[in-house]
């Protein structure tokens, strides 16, 4: 026997031991493989630290443990965790692990979860994260495992609920739950107990508990089948107050909810009544001397969905309270209240608050009044009367207030109202008693971490037209404020389709608006769409207001203001701006518009449009600017700019001065267009650097990772060093300006894709272009430094481009300049070429040298060193160039623009024969250069025999000019056949077709120029309007 024993023992170390090694070994495939089959199956993203196995955390069942658990969003709720939780564990019966065929789960556990759950208002939930399951027929439960859930428990959670269907959020914090019963069954007794260390619920705007201790222990008796929960056997325990609730709750399907619950406060008193008042449950709420009797009772039964409200009443009596705290000097005493609100049916209008009685007495001051209401939504009704002092001085001293520092002045009531809508509205002003009048003085209100509220004065009055604010005086801070203005039907308060209408008239000397400027939000949450439901938009949602305001100074982040004003009718969703301006340090800017929709904008996510005008006589963007990270600081994140999809908004601009980095911008005017994710400049014009611009186009981030452009801009009287100074376009596509002293004119039509840093991606980049010179000189650029120089030529070290006209095109990051010809005195050049975005060159200049303009150049009997030069270098290319009256050289410009090397070759002179045959000559030439070329890099060679053609081409036109001006088109069309023959065919040969259609794009350079300028042809922003 103790063998036996002795050997079970063994068996069950050895057990334990590899249930405590298991996971060791296969960590990594676990891990992995548990987040591939939850992810396939969730629309969010599941992740989590860390995977443990033990069979001690819940013997005798075997407990799968998950570290550092996350549930994050997709969709409207990117970045948005629906859960984070320190451990979550599954407790598996360890029997069905180890024999059976399927795997039993037993519990679960959550340690320290933080659940936030959202509902949106178009119904859409954080929580609803399972991929919806294909139609298919029934299949047989899977083999893997089945739920047979015991028990569930929350160690230490925290739980947001923000509902914004119901408008209502409820936070829960310090969260202790566990519940139990058989769950498989159909029908079972769900036993629970639940303690929170912090309940908050916020309704409809109404803070109804606020950090409330809350205990609840309740069986429910749950039938799935009908999704019905029955309350049994319950206890609820609010702070003091101790509440039965009885009844039933149904979810027959997705939209409707069917309940009947009735709740009470049997064996209560006023003090655990008085826990629940927000602030009044203190630390010291035991040592609270209170008396008097409550009854506080409640029912709600019916059906609950988007359009229609079950029937509910709450009934409310208080006789002769009495409360005095332990830490403050007075008490609140003759506390009487008598109050009903009834809803007896679906409909909201049927609803009355009836409140025949209240009063109470603080310090020496009473309060008394009664308040009934009834038909809110077709045809409000009150009859109301409040008489009586607040000292809130006093007040302080007798109730507390946690984190006021400082509380007192006077608040002085005397009102009367007895009236309907339908009365005020039918101007029967004879049926409507209003009267009476609310005063506020002296009123200071300093809370912890708030600057101190001042009310110096406060007077209203009712009459039966009209309620009227006719003085309102404070400072809010360091902020002073006066106000004026009147409601014209104060009882469209109470209804839910009546519109307010009114005026305010407000003027501020001074107001520090970062005084007022809340922390921004808890990351994840920032980023759950529209407003939360603590929001009271539903009731400020309709209101009809003329609005005159002006404001002397304020201040806004480091931004200064001065002299605002604004003149406007305002609604929800439409806000008309007659007027309004401001100067922001030393910018000034004022206009007027109307925009559609601010309200549906802010609150349900809808599309804000309009139009505004926007005019002035000078504004500084520079402020506005994001400026660069100081070197000790971290460098901000570049992000793109996103153009927002609900926004449908034209703006027009006209401004006579703006300043942009060092530059003035002058009688600048155009229109923004905002619309789908992009935003489009319609025919901007502005007058700068001497000059005067252009642009249309766009801006589109409709694909987020991708922003791309589409402009056309054009340039008039331009000069070029100081377009190359401050155009980062000018630097990168055509960095010869800087060493052009002139000006010139441009169009150019590009698009392409921004970088996050809001850079146009250069290798992106395409463009199509017209550039004409005015009076402009190439100074101080190496390369043509050492053509003078080597030629003896001094003129020659400039380059004069005397109303040159250019064509250009972007292409595969490269900038292509199409052939055009400039007259040096007596020197003809043909320049063209291309230059890379990293500004690496490859450039062609033919020249034509007279031999007159060499010769002329030697000095007494000093030989000419140019014209020894030249002849040096032809005959090392064979060339003679003893005879004719020209010498023709090609100059290659290579190399970066910082650093350029420059390559040259002599071509055949003019005198040795004609100009068919020295086509020719060069044609045989080039051959012969292509075949020596092709036997080794056939790509290589393609180039060059490209070259020759094209110089072939440019030698005959110039030849031609010599002989006889109308055979010039006869023979370069000849020049340009033969050689583009002779190359095209012996390039076939040896390289094929595709490199023969490249040397046919060289000698169609005419139709590619032909090509740009279509694309530019139908946009002239810079013509002269009629009557202009």
């Amino acid at each position: 026997m103790k063998k036996i024993l002795a050997g079970i023992a063994v068996v069950l170390v050895l057990f334990v031991g590899a249930m405590a090694a298991l996971p060791y070994f296969f960590k990594d495939e676990i891990i992995a493989q548990v987040k591939q089959t939850a992810n396939e199956s969730l629309t969010a993203t599941l992740d989590f630290q860390d995977v443990s196995l033990s069979i001690f955390r819940h013997f005798p069942q075997l407990a799968i443990g998950l570290q550092g658990l996350e549930i994050t969003g997709t969709g409207p709720f990117e970045d948005v965790k629906l859960i984070q939780c320190k451990q979550m564990d599954v407790a598996i019966d360890l029997w069905s692990a180890i024999f059976g065929d399927q795997i039993t789960i037993k519990g679960f556990y959550l340690t320290e979860p933080v659940i936030k759950v959202y509902v949106l208002e178009d119904g859409s939930a954080n929580y609803d994260i399972t991929k919806p399951e294909p139609e298919a027929a029934p299949a047989e439960p899977a083999a893997g495992g089945k739920m047979l859930l015991e028990r569930y428990a929350i160690t230490n959670g925290s739980v947001l609920y923000d509902d914004r269907t119901l408008n209502m959020r409820a936070e829960l914090t310090g969260l202790n739950h566990e519940g139990s019963g058989e769950f498989d069954a159909d029908i079972y007794d769900l036993v629970t107990k639940t303690d929170v260390e912090k309940l908050s619920v916020n309704y409809e705007g109404m803070q109804y508990l606020r950090n409330a201790k809350a205990n609840w222990n309740a069986t429910i008796n749950a039938d799935m089948g009908a999704m019905k929960f029955t309350l049994k056997e319950n206890d609820l325990q609010v702070n003091a107050l101790k509440m039965m609730v009885d009844g039933w709750f149904q979810m027959p399907n997705d939209v409707d909810y069917l309940m009947d619950l009735k709740f009470g406060t049997p064996q209560n008193t006023f003090k655990s009544f008085l826990s629940i008042i927000p602030g009044a449950y203190t630390q010291d709420f035991d040592g609270v001397k209170a008396d008097g009797t409550v009854q506080f009772a409640g029912m709600v039964k019916g059906k609950y969905n988007e359009t229609t409200y079950p029937a509910f009443k709450i009934d409310l009596k208080i006789a002769n309270g009495n409360v005095k705290y332990p830490s403050l000097p007075l008490g609140i005493s003759n506390i009487n209240v008598d109050a009903s609100v009834n809803s007896p049916s679906s409909s909201l209008n049927a609803m009355t608050v009836n409140i025949p009685s209240f009063a109470l007495r603080i310090g020496s001051n009473p309060i008394e009044g009664y308040f009934n209401l009834k038909t809110p939504e077709t045809n409000p009704t009150v009859d109301t009367k409040i008489k009586g002092t607040l000292n809130m001085g006093e007040l302080s001293k007798a109730f507390p207030m946690e984190g006021v520092q400082e509380l007192s002045g006077l608040i002085k009531a005397d009102v009367v109202a007895k009236a309907s809508m339908n009365q005020i509205d039918a101007g029967q002003y004879e049926q409507v008693n209003m009267a009476g009048n609310f005063d506020i003085q002296n009123m200071n209100y300093r809370a912890t971490g708030m600057p101190t509220v001042k009310i110096n004065a406060l007077s209203a009055s009712l009459s039966p037209k009209f309620v009227e604010l006719q003085n309102f005086d404070a400072r809010l801070g360091k902020s002073d404020i006066r106000a004026s203005g009147r409601i014209d039907n104060i009882l469209a308060y109470f209804s839910t389709k009546n519109t307010m209408k009114g005026s305010l008239q407000m003027r501020s000397a001074y107001f520090d608006a970062n005084e007022w400027m809340t922390e921004e939000p808890a990351a994840d949450e920032g980023k759950v769409p529209t407003a939360s439901a603590e929001a009271t938009e539903q009731v400020f949602d309709r209101w009809d207001f003329t609005v005159d305001g002006e404001i002397g100074k304020l201040v806004y982040e480091d931004y200064n203001m001065k002299d605002l004003r604004l003149k406007g009718n305002f609604t929800p969703n439409k806000m008309t701006l007659d007027d309004f301006g401001m100067t922001i340090d030393e910018s000034d800017i004022r206009g007027n518009g109307r925009i559609l929709n601010a309200w549906d904008y802010l609150f349900d996510n809808r599309t804000l449009s309009g139009v505004v005008n926007l005019k002035s006589n000078y504004f500084d963007l520079n402020p506005f600017m994001t400026e660069s990270a100081p070197a000790t600081e971290e460098a901000p994140v570049e992000s793109v700019m996103l153009v927002p999809e609900n926004i449908d908004m034209t703006i027009n601009a006209d401004f006579a001065k703006v300043r942009y980095t060092n530059m003035d911008l002058t009688n600048l005017d155009g229109q923004i267009v905002v619309k789908d994710a992009a935003a489009r400049l319609n025919d901007f014009t502005a007058n700068v650097l001497g000059g005067q611009v252009a642009i249309a186009g766009q801006y589109n981030t409709q694909n987020p990772a991708k922003p791309m452009f589409d402009v056309n801009l054009a340039m008039m009287d331009m000069g070029f060093k100081s377009a190359f100074e401050n155009f980062m376009t000018v630097q990168t596509l055509a960095p010869i300006a800087q060493y052009i002293d002139g000006k010139f004119n441009t169009t150019l039509s590009m698009s392409g894709l921004l970088g996050k840093d809001m850079i146009p991606d250069f290798t992106t980049l395409s463009a199509a272009g017209f550039l004409e010179t005015l009076n402009a000189m190439v100074r101080n650029f190496k390369p043509l430094s050492e053509i003078g120089s080597k030629l003896n030529v001094s003129y020659l070290s400039g380059l004069e481009l005397q109303n040159t006209r250019n064509w250009f095109e972007v292409k595969d990051g490269n900038v292509i300049v199409k052939p055009f010809d400039v007259q040096m005195k007596d020197v003809a050049m043909k320049i063209g070429g291309s230059h890379g975005l990293n500004q690496d060159m490859n450039y062609q200049i033919l020249t034509k040298v007279p031999r007159k303009a060499l010769e002329k150049n030697a000095v007494g009997s000093a030989a000419n060193s140019g014209l020894k030069w030249l002849s040096g270098e032809a005959s090392k290319f064979g060339v003679n160039v003893a005879q004719g009256e020209f010498i023709n050289v090609r100059f290659d410009l290579t190399g970066n623009i910082k650093n350029p090397k420059l390559g040259f070759k002599i071509l055949p002179s003019d005198g040795e024969s004609t100009i068919q045959e020295e086509a020719s000559d060069v044609a045989k030439a080039t051959l012969n250069q292509a075949k020596d070329s092709l036997r080794a890099v056939a790509s290589k060679e393609l180039e060059k025999a490209k070259e020759k053609a094209t110089a072939v081409a440019d030698k005959a036109l110039d030849s031609a000019k010599t002989v006889a001006t109308q055979k010039v088109d006869e023979l370069k069309d000849k020049a340009v056949q033969e050689a583009g023959k002779v190359v095209n065919e012996e390039v076939t040969k040896k390289v094929g077709d595709e490199a023969g259609k490249k040397v046919d794009e060289v000698l169609n350079q005419n139709k590619t120029t032909e090509d740009v300028k279509k694309k530019l042809e139908e946009w002239n922003p810079l013509k002269k309007k009629k009557n202009n």
